[in-house]
């Protein structure tokens, strides 16, 4: 007579840590979130540099040829304080937003508008596509949820010479490097003006921050800011070991 087998239930949402070494590099950070249809992800957003309107941006892989749908909403329990987003109250209302599985990220239908030292909440319901019922079995890969500045209402980008920066950004598509990941290294006039668009938003250069310990150098890539790791090391600051090290100090880790 079998026994019964009580094993633990897969959760709906778990981390997969992908290595690098030997492989294409498909996603940011140390892997995805593998989600269950049916299931959900809830972003943070909280360091929003410049209140402005933000395209959202879903970086996915499928493990299917099916299409899938997010289910999204935008929520804050804080009221807008400034006056370009004081009007415009984070909607709750959810709104579908198609995910083929032909593609690799999906710029959302609408965008929101954002502001510094508030937190918001971008919920997302995660299903496939044109059925009722949900299939434990069937699963989505979530890399990141990435916020586009909608440049056209930074200074810089106002005045006579508006049009022309706009024109070069469109031509050399330097905002679309960033919709898939790992985003591409810019072309040098695209790294000219992405940081210009990056000090405006900023109100300057930010500084490097790299940790003593953990990089070998106090300098950082002008795209992005990542310093130069010890081995095994990793964070845009060096600041933390890998998965599958440890001993995280003057040499790196282990």
């Amino acid at each position: 007579r079998a026994k019964l087998c009580r094993c633990p239930a897969q959760p709906d949402v778990e981390e997969v840590v992908r290595d690098s070494a030997g492989r294409m590099v498909t996603w940011t950070g140390l892997g995805f979130a593998r989600v269950r249809d049916g299931a959900g992800l809830t972003f943070r957003v909280d360091n929003v540099p410049y209140t402005m309107d933000y395209e959202l941006l879903l970086r996915y892989e499928p493990e299917s040829a099916e299409d899938w749908e997010a289910v999204v909403s935008v929520s804050s329990r804080v009221l807008p304080t400034s006056p370009r987003c004081g009007n415009l109250l984070p909607s709750e209302q959810m709104y579908r937003q198609s995910l083929p599985h032909s593609q690799r990220y999906v710029l959302l239908s609408r965008p929101f508008c954002f502001e510094p030292s508030t937190p918001y909440e971008v919920t997302m319901r995660l299903q496939r596509a044109g059925v009722t019922q949900r299939h434990p079995g069937a699963f989505i890969l979530i890399d990141s949820l990435v916020l586009l500045p909608r440049v056209s209402e930074l200074p810089g980008f106002h005045g006579a010479e508006a049009a022309a920066r706009q024109e070069e950004l469109e031509r050399y598509q330097c905002l679309e490097v960033f919709h898939m990941a790992p985003p591409h290294p810019l072309a040098e006039a695209c790294a000219r003006l992405v940081c210009s668009v990056s000090a405006l938003m900023h109100g300057g250069a930010l500084p490097c921050q790299c940790d003593p310990q953990g990089s070998r150098s106090s300098e950082c890539q002008v795209q992005g800011g990542q310093c130069e790791c010890k081995p095994h090391v990793i964070g845009r600051r060096c600041d933390h070991c890998a998965p599958g090290s440890f001993g995280f100090g003057p040499l790196g880790c282990s």
